[in-house]
This record gives C-alpha cells, structure tokens and sequence, in this order.
C-alpha cells in the first residue's frame, strides 16, 4: 500500500470528519477540529491527512496552547490532538508516519514543545514523557501519566511548569481531547 501524507486542504474537511468518528465512534473530535479549522489558531500546516488512493485514511491536528505558571508566565507550546486512523487502515505506520511528520514541521515553525493526552505506551515510543515530572498539569482530570510532553529543543522544558491553556474550541466539546 502506498500512502501519501500532505496539509489539509479545503476539500478534506469531509474525509477527516470521516477518519474521525470512524476511529472514536463519535462525532466530538470531528466538531473540535472543525471549530478549530474555523478559528484564528488553526494552521494548515499542522493538520496533516494521509491519503491512499485518494482517500483520507489519517489524521492528526497540532494547535497551540500555552503554559501558564501561577506568576502568569505564559509559554508557547503545541497540543497533539486529536490523532486517528480509519479502523481498516491501523498497523500499518500511519499515525507513527502522521506523528513524526507533525512533530517535524512543528520543529521546523520553532516550536520547542508539544502536549499530547494519550495512551503512555504509544506516545513514549517519540521521546514523549510525564507532564507530572514536569510540573506541567491538563486543566482537565486525567488518568495518570496520560497527559505528557515532548522538549523539541534541549532545556525547553526548563523553568516551565503550571497549567497548559487549549483553544477555545476544545472547551465546546464533551469529551477531553485524545
């Protein structure tokens, strides 16, 4: 099978809704990127689909989010959210492909660090490590050791902790992000 991996463009907005609620069995992350798309934080070049045969079988959106620390001190930083693959398609190195792309050129804009709420396993596997040790907290209750982070520069992560801010998009839907 041959895949391709691009930027969103206008016409996917279909096929990622599709992708999906196909892969969370629901339609909440499907309505959050699409407020996010419709807002002044979306970034084309973050939001990667994976096309075969010009289908979209995968996705995953980056967006921005701060750091903000008791004393107000704000720091830049992306959140991974949300990542899916159709259900047919898992196993084959797509989301690993779709992750490590948007990890890449998330580097590539000087992005020095990323948030992820996921499966520990998985997300371990790109350096991702506990938020917690960090001192870095969802605004959300998670299961613990779900929420992490991922330093794209040495020392980023230093002096930084407090609670990480989402888009107002994420606050719209009913479920945290994934």
């Amino acid at each position: 099978m041959e895949w391709t991996i691009r930027s969103e463009e206008p016409d996917d907005a279909a096929g990622i809704a599709a992708v999906l609620t196909d892969a969370f069995s629901r339609e909440d992350e499907a309505e959050l990127v699409s407020l996010i798309r419709n807002s002044d934080t979306y970034d084309p070049e973050l939001s990667l689909v994976c096309i075969e045969d010009e289908t979209i079988v995968g996705y995953v959106l980056f967006s921005p989010v701060v750091i903000r620390a008791k004393d107000c001190d704000e720091t830049p930083a992306l959140a991974l959210a949300p990542m899916a693959v159709l259900s047919k398609f898992r196993n084959q190195g797509i989301g690993t492909a779709l992750i490590e792309e948007g990890i890449h050129r998330s580097y590539q804009k000087g992005t020095k660090i990323i948030v992820v709420l996921g499966e520990p396993g998985y997300y371990r596997r790109f350096r991702f490590e506990s938020a917690k040790a960090h001192e870095i907290k969802p605004p959300w209750e998670v299961p613990e050791g779900a929420f992490m982070v991922l330093s794209l520069e040495t020392n980023a992560l230093r002096d930084v902790h407090g609670v990480v801010h989402y888009p107002e998009a994420f606050s719209h839907t009913t479920n945290t992000p994934q």
